[in-house]
Parts: C-alpha cells; structure tokens; sequence
C-alpha cells in the first residue's frame, strides 16, 4: 500500500471516529448514558485502529510528504477536529461520572439515615411519635411459669 492509499485509508478512519465521537458527545450531553455505552466497544476499536494508522504513517515521514498537499490538509484539518472532540468527550465522561457518584453516594447516605426496625404503637395506640421506637431485638424474655 503506498502512502496516498495509507493517507485515504487514515482520513476515512478519522471521519469514522469523528462520527462516532459526535454521537458520544450527543447521547452524554442528553443524559442517555445507555446510549453512549453501546458505543464504547466502536470508539475502542476505532481509536486503536486510528493510533496504529497514524504511527505508521509517522515512522514514514519521507513518504508522506510526496502525497499531495491537499490530503495532508484534509487531514489535518479532521485531525483538529477529532481533538476537539476528543477533550469534550473526556469532559462529558467526567461530568457524567461525577453525577452518578454524587446519586450513589445520595443514595447511600440515605440509607444510612432510616431507622431499622417496624413501627410500633404507644400505649394510647398512636403511632409515628419519634418518642416511640421498636423493641429492641435482642431483648430477652422471661415467663413466669408458677401459677
């Protein structure tokens, strides 16, 4: 493969990225994080593809630079772009990690709070008196067996 058809093959593989990374982006700014995990497997594959792509054609510098100017541009300029996208996703991903732990750590503190144990009834057989509190469940009982 020369390094025109190399140079294609790595613009077609940046606009796929850029593609998919739009995708990410929008699914993670409409909070449909199910959405964006379906894409995870793509974005994985695609960027090591693109990585391999783009250090081959880096070891072949002289190769390159006999390609035509106006694809090297094209690149370039995809290249910006899928950096771009790169540092939004990352930032979406943090926002959006950052918000779950916040719930689960909500949630757990929540938890925390409840008193363990079953209502009970006072005497006048009210109940909900924060006054009032379950029996406690390792009390022992005794029963007095001489009648």
């Amino acid at each position: 493969m020369d390094a025109t058809e190399r140079l294609l093959g790595l613009i077609d593989i940046t606009e796929q990225l850029a593609a998919l990374l739009m995708k990410e982006n929008k699914a993670l700014k409409d909070q449909q994080a199910d959405e964006a995990t379906k894409l995870l497997t793509e974005k994985n594959n695609l960027s090591r593809i693109y990585e391999t792509r783009v250090r081959g054609l880096m070891d072949d510098q002289e190769a390159l630079s006999k390609t035509d100017a106006g694809l090297r541009q094209k690149l370039r300029e995809i290249g910006e772009k899928v950096n771009a996208m790169i540092i939004e996703n990352a930032y979406l991903l943090k926002v959006a990690i950052d918000t779950n732990r916040r719930i689960v750590d909500m949630v757990a503190d929540a938890v925390k709070t409840q008193k363990p144990g079953p209502g009970t009834y006072s005497a006048n057989g009210t109940s909900g008196n924060d006054e009032v509190h379950s029996a406690p469940r390792n009390m022992a009982i005794s029963l007095d067996q001489s009648l």
